[in-house]
């Protein structure tokens, strides 16, 4: 990883460094069998076959062909092509009565940095944040696990979108951020008090200090095997989640649970839903989706009030 401390405000990160996904083996259908001669019995000794059929011409290549090998086990497209990009879309729900978010820190009651923290509104738990009028679930990750293939349009999109991660109100700022492999992350502190950002992840494990006003950025330059928390340990309420993957196959849902997924490559892939108080929502491997070439393929995920962890 690559870390940088910018003097001022307005500091661009550094150039990024792109890492292709590599799709595993075992993704992907088995080539379709070609039209073989066909034998017709006759009354006589001689056997007349119908000439071979002629094989069909490939259709043309799709716009975003991936630049990734395909897997092995007979994929029915060339090695980095893929059948086609369509687009995942869908909510994550809550299955029950949308609970309240716990108040952590009362107003004027902050157990540190009073006069900065829950100065004029309280601060809630953001464990799980549910939509009381739809019971969409905000902050949850999806993602593909190992797509067969990867769209370089995609990619740009991935290495090109902003990254800001800051500290307001004694608060994590987005508390849900996903990023691709050598798309910097900028962080900031828009308080007038003291933090750091623990960051707790398997392959980016650092904690810089966030002094008031101060900005740095960060460049993750290793994909995580899921979600890891990012703590303060100066005001110990402050905790979000990061996710970082090699390929540019994710989105964190929004206020109504929604999610959007474009360019991911047409068939069957692997996804996987995870949210801080329910953690996996499907099987951490993923669950199968058929993706349709060319128009968006839409699917729902219900969080079990059940399963849902109360603890810290």
């Amino acid at each position: 990883m690559r870390r940088e401390f910018p003097r001022a405000r307005g500091f661009l990160g550094p150039t990024v460094l792109t890492l292709l996904a590599l799709p595993l083996s075992g993704c992907g259908g088995g080539a379709p069998e070609k039209d073989q001669a066909v034998l017709q019995s006759a009354p006589e000794a001689q056997i007349p076959t119908k000439p071979p059929v002629p094989e069909k011409s490939p259709p043309p290549a799709t716009k975003g062909d991936a630049s990734s090998s395909a897997p092995s086990g007979g994929s029915a497209t060339p090695a980095g092509k893929a059948a086609g990009w369509g687009t995942l879309k869908g909510r994550v729900v809550y299955g029950g009565t949308p609970p309240k978010q716990p108040v952590l820190q009362a107003v004027g009651k902050a157990a540190k940095d009073p006069e900065v923290c829950a100065k004029s509104e309280p601060i809630l738990d953001e464990r799980l944040v549910v939509n009381s009028s739809n019971r969409g679930v905000a902050n949850a990750f999806v993602y593909l696990m190992r797509p067969t293939a990867v769209s370089e349009d995609a990619k740009k999109r991935a290495l090109t979108r902003p990254a800001e991660f800051d500290q307001k109100n004694c608060v994590f700022v987005p508390h849900a951020l996903a990023v691709m492999v050598g798309n910097p992350i900028h962080l900031k502190s828009s308080d007038p008090a003291n933090h750091n950002v623990s960051i707790q992840l398997r392959s980016l494990n650092q904690n810089p200090s966030m002094p008031p006003g101060s900005e740095m950025t960060i460049t993750p330059d290793a994909p995580e095997r899921g979600p890891g928390p990012v703590s303060c340990s100066i005001h110990p309420w402050m905790i979000a989640y990061w996710l970082v993957l090699e390929h540019p196959y994710f989105a964190v849902t929004d206020k109504d649970g929604n999610f959007e997924i474009k360019d991911a490559p047409a068939g069957e892939q692997k996804v996987v839903v995870w949210q801080e108080a329910a953690r996996y929502l499907t099987p951490s491997a993923g669950d199968p989706v058929a993706i349709r070439a060319g128009e968006p393929t839409t699917k729902d995920f219900t969080i079990d009030p059940a399963k849902v962890n109360s603890g810290g």
